[in-house]
């Protein structure tokens, strides 16, 4: 039978985790800060098939961050409400 305090210490790991993917998804945010991927951003220096490779590969990539970025998220909430119902958990043992 589970204890009320593995219970509580696996709550803990659920929440450190959850932070960690946050933390994670907030730096992802800033990942494509200053590299430029609209095509006005181009235009004075560098122009040609080269550069249409890069922006449709920018773009792609900037979505799948932002998909990343998500993912990430959802999880760590998904870990918060798990943490919170072995929390719950814990203390129905204590009540019992």
């Amino acid at each position: 039978m589970t204890t009320r305090q593995q219970l509580l210490r696996e709550a803990a790991a659920k929440e450190a985790l959850a932070s960690t993917f946050t933390r994670y998804a907030k730096g992802l945010a800033d990942a494509f800060d200053g590299i430029p991927s609209q095509q006005g951003e181009f235009d004075p220096f560098w122009k040609g098939p080269a550069m249409e490779r890069y922006r449709a590969h920018a773009i792609r990539l900037r979505r799948d961050m932002d998909e990343l970025e998500d993912s990430c998220l959802a999880t760590a909430e998904n870990l918060r409400r798990r943490a919170k119902r072995l929390r719950e958990d814990a203390a129905n043992l204590t009540s019992q």
